[in-house]
């Protein structure tokens, strides 16, 4: 009987532990509310009409309403996720006449940061240094 039991605990230690199912990771995507935008270590003012949204939709498309604006300005996005930070580079339309703005970001749960330059190097780290780096905070919308 002791066999047995020993056999049954050998046969339980040595089988695989489950596996855990992996956490669905929301990603960027979806629609995103500012919170906070900090350039040059001062924060700006929120928009006229009050807060902006940021949409990243899944084609690459970003689409950023600003308080009262009735047309919202779009651009498009790329991230690259495998590195660390995660990268993003927010493309504005050529007609906007400016280049490429580098950045890094990360979720924590329904909270969005990103760093941003407007010209030079992509930042390394989540400050605002200096004049052309921006810091936001966003928050994931709610869903009615």
């Amino acid at each position: 009987m002791y066999a047995s039991v020993l056999v049954g605990l050998a046969a339980l230690v040595a089988a695989p532990a489950p596996k855990e199912v992996p956490k669905k990771d929301p990603g960027i995507v979806g629609e995103w509310v500012v919170q906070k935008m900090v350039v040059g270590g001062m924060e700006l003012p929120a928009p006229p009409g009050g807060e902006g949204t940021f949409n990243f939709t899944a084609d690459g498309k970003l689409i950023v309403k600003e308080g009262a604006k009735e047309k919202p300005d779009e651009a498009s996005y790329t991230v690259d996720t495998k590195k660390s930070p995660a990268e993003i580079d927010l493309i504005p339309p050529p007609k906007e006449k400016v280049g490429n703005m580098p950045g890094i970001f990360k979720i924590d749960g329904d909270t969005l940061t990103i760093c941003i330059t407007f010209m030079g190097e992509r930042p390394k780290s989540f400050e605002s240094a200096g004049a052309t780096t921006m810091l936001m905070t966003l928050k994931r919308a709610k869903k009615d």
